[in-house]
């Protein structure tokens, strides 16, 4: 009787399992195919195209990529020159692909100049077939150059489709400058991103002009940033347009990152302007998708988002920029990396005397500390509020230290006000005076225990530029400097205490880079310094018990063309790291903060700054469409 119970038991526990193992997805194989289309041509294209769907699809691949404008090239000038290739959607070319997608049971991404029938408006486009045809449509929302001659902006917002393997976003090329369309994507519940580019150099830029504009270089920070898996997928070859006289060679380079910013796989980067390999064979890349990854650390943070204090963002602050500095200035900085004992602020001082004295010149206009910068991080809360009691030393010694070298100065503590507890960044004068505070705003999960958070992202202006300021961790939340951006910051300061808790080293193919970036970059630091084309600049202690890893550093505007070389600190040395750069980006840089103000879609951005508990936000969650009626 026993062994009888025993096995029923055993069987109703199985019985009980099987639910939960079906409902878990299984891993599965994607494809970004690097293919070459001809240059003017539609039909022509689809042959080969059916083909290396053909070979993915026997490679067990079930979602297959194509690169932006694959069915007919990219570099058109015109309406009228475009005009014999425009289709609808859907349309002849999305019925082709609806029957190779049936026949394999692969879902399939293809980028395409599309035709409104009702309004005769032109976009470059995108479509995503499956076995049950056609699933949606994304037109693209941030053009670049040449297709502003022809295109109209994207009109549809950032749609997610839901399929079997998940739910999908596409994104294509110069949209991904511009972080909140993957953002808007993961928190409409999107699991992966597929990225399509044309992306490369042109073959002959004209010498006042910088001639390189890789956007498939930034996929990494959107998968860390957003929690999604990305899959991106570029071009080859050479393609010229003879009647316009100009050309361009993609570059290749396509990736796939897990929601953790880890690369799965990498395509080759051609590092040789105007030079291809002789090979006339497509390359795929092939990389499997977990979706047990599809619920992750980067996507909890969403939760901790403060949607209150991002409305910023949603300003149209273009063609007048009101708020930008007008002149650019000299910034020769010190980072002052070092490692300090903990909670003995007599030691620290002498040790930052010493360090300083060697490196401060006549030239000298701004000293960055870490974060808690005269302490180090306390080890308690308890030992945190009683440092909130030495503020008042704290802010003679650094005043006194501006005052002495004549130089602004940016340091981090902790202080209390009205029986609460703040972390607070301030900026000194030369004279040490305070001429700005900030205090900050998203609180990780061991310091809403006992700080208060601050409920405002100013930026100060200054004789050297207009300074923001963030503290720590909060460079998670892209939102955050962006609404520094919009302020018009010229450059963001970091006091950090960096042990490798947030961020990865930049995993990103150095063959896309003029100049590279060191092993040891931080990716979300270079990321938040691209997205809000603001010079960062990030200080932090090393070494130590806590085990903080330095690389203090600069990080530029536009890594890409290496306008300014990058500039990071060793990982495991005390050392004052000198930067020196001049804010805002020349006219003649292909990118600029005043280029970003311009092309952002503040009118999609409104989701952004939704409470995500009110009926709203969660009407537009939900919703199969983009835009829903609480604020169509």
């Amino acid at each position: 009787m026993m062994k009888i119970l025993a096995s029923v038991y055993i069987l109703l526990s199985i019985c009980l399992c099987l639910p939960a193992i079906a409902s878990e997805k299984p891993s599965f194989k994607t494809a970004a195919v690097e293919f070459n289309p001809v240059f003017k041509q539609r039909e022509q294209n689809f042959p080969a195209m059916e083909a290396l769907v053909k070979q993915a699809a026997e490679n067990q691949a079930k979602l297959i990529l194509f690169p932006e404008m694959s069915t007919t090239g990219y570099l058109y000038g015109s309406r009228a020159e475009i005009a014999p290739f425009v289709e609808t959607i859907p349309g002849k070319t999305t019925a082709y692909f609806e029957d190779l997608a049936r026949k394999y049971e692969v879902y399939i991404v293809v980028g395409m100049p599309e035709v409104d029938s009702a309004t005769g408006m032109y976009y470059n486009a995108a479509f995503l077939v499956g076995p049950n045809g056609l699933i949606g449509k994304y037109r693209k929302n941030n053009l670049f150059l040449l297709e502003s001659g022809w295109a109209a902006q994207g009109n549809l917002g950032i749609p997610v489709f839901d399929t079997e393997f998940g739910k999908i976003s596409i994104i294509i090329c110069y949209d991904d400058y511009f972080y909140q369309s993957t953002r808007l994507a993961s928190l409409k519940g999107a699991n992966l991103l597929a990225f399509i580019a044309s992306s490369g150099r042109m073959l002959e830029p004209d010498p006042e002009m910088a001639g390189v504009h890789i956007s498939i270089s930034d996929v990494q920070q959107q998968a860390l940033q957003n929690g999604l898996f990305v899959v991106a997928t570029n071009r080859t070859n050479i393609e010229k347009n003879d009647t316009l006289g100009i050309g361009v060679h993609y570059l290749g380079g396509a990736s796939i990152w897990d929601p953790l910013g880890k690369n799965i796989a990498q395509a080759p980067v051609s590092t040789h302007k105007g030079q291809v390999s002789d090979s006339t064979e497509t390359t795929i890349l092939y990389g499997d998708i977990n979706p047990s990854l599809y619920e992750n650390s980067a996507k909890e943070l969403l939760n901790h988002r403060r949607p209150e204090l991002y409305g910023d963002i949603t300003l149209k602050m273009s063609p007048r920029p009101m708020l930008a500095s007008r002149q650019s200035h000299d910034v020769n900085a010190l980072l002052v990396q070092y490692t300090p004992q903990i909670n003995n602020i007599a030691a620290n001082k002498s040790k930052i005397d010493a360090l300083l004295e060697e490196n401060v010149s006549l030239v000298t206009n701004l000293i960055v500390f870490p974060e808690h910068s005269l302490t180090g991080p306390p080890p308690s809360v308890e030992k945190a509020k009683e440092l909130a009691d030495t503020a008042v030393e704290v802010d003679a010694y650094f005043s006194e230290l501006a005052n002495r070298h004549d130089s602004y100065l940016i340091y981090s503590t902790i202080i209390t006000e009205g029986g609460k507890y703040y972390k607070s960044a301030r900026i000194l004068g030369p004279q040490g005076k305070i001429v700005g505070e900030y205090r900050k705003t998203h609180l990780n999960a061991e310091e809403k225990k006992w700080l208060t958070a601050g409920n405002d992202i100013p930026v100060v202006d200054t004789k050297i530029g207009r300074i923001g300021m963030l503290i720590g961790d909060e460079v998670l939340y892209p939102e955050a400097a962006d609404v520094l951006s919009v302020k018009r910051a010229d450059m963001i300061v970091v006091p950090v205490s960096w042990t490798g808790q947030y961020g990865i080293a930049d995993e990103l193919d150095k063959g896309f880079l003029t100049r590279k970036y060191p092993s040891n970059t931080n990716v979300i630091w270079y990321a938040t310094a691209k997205n809000t084309q603001a010079y960062l600049m990030a200080a932090n202690f090393v070494n130590t018990d806590q085990e903080f890893l330095g690389s203090s550093g600069l990080y530029s505007l536009d890594p890409t063309n290496g306008y300014y070389p990058p500039v990071v600190a060793s990982r495991d040395h005390e050392e004052v790291l000198a930067v020196n750069f001049q804010t805002i980006a020349p006219e003649t840089w292909w990118t600029s903060q005043q280029f970003i103000i311009d092309g952002r879609r503040p009118e999609l951005y409104i989701p952004l700054i939704l409470d995500p508990a009110e009926k709203c936000f969660q009407n537009w969650q939900e919703s199969s469409d983009y835009f829903v009626s609480c604020w169509r």
